[in-house]
């Protein structure tokens, strides 16, 4: 694994390790001594998979806080989209910018998104499916949301967001947080 890009320092592009044979691809999408040797300290605790059957679907805008933290690993098994990374730590010089980046199941990249980032991410063709590891147990009231429509972040989506959950669409602005 290599980092092929860091946004806003704490949070990693990562390329994973892959081969392909006659048996077809392989990928690591994660590895404690791996992440360790980069400089990541990541111990997955739990992991999921998210399946997306069409374009435009979206996740987020999700995020720990230091009184909750946890950091997230996310690639993509099949399929592609644009994972967004948003700097939600009030304190720093770039609170409120973001970065995206492509991932696919073809490019073998992956994102590590550390506490205090905001993540969000948007399928970009049908039957995608990620995988999201986290080095936090999940549930209710575990995870932060902050609308993806939020005007002091200023989103933009290479496509139209088709599906997404009441979850998303209805979490709070920034003024109703406290980060």
């Amino acid at each position: 694994m290599e980092i092929v890009k860091s946004v806003f320092e704490e949070a990693k592009i990562i390329k994973t390790v892959s081969r392909t044979d006659n048996r077809g691809p392989m990928r690591v999408h994660g590895n404690d001594a791996g992440m360790k040797a980069l400089g990541i300290d990541f111990v997955p605790r739990e992991i999921r998979t998210y399946g997306m059957p069409r374009t435009g679907t979206f996740f987020g805008i999700h995020y720990q806080t230091p009184e909750q933290p946890g950091a997230k690993l996310v690639s993509l098994i099949s399929g592609r989209g644009i994972d967004y990374i948003v700097d939600l730590r009030p304190y720093s010089p770039t609170y409120l910018k973001w970065e995206s980046v492509e991932i696919s199941s073809d490019n073998d990249l992956m994102t590590y998104i550390p506490t205090g980032f905001g993540h969000g991410f948007l399928s970009t063709s049908d039957d995608v499916i990620m995988l999201y590891q986290t080095d936090f147990h999940g549930g209710k009231g575990v995870t932060g949301r902050l609308n993806y429509k939020e005007a002091s972040i200023g989103l933009t989506f290479p496509i139209e967001i088709t599906e997404i959950a009441d979850y998303d669409a209805e979490a709070p602005f920034l003024a109703d947080l406290e980060l």
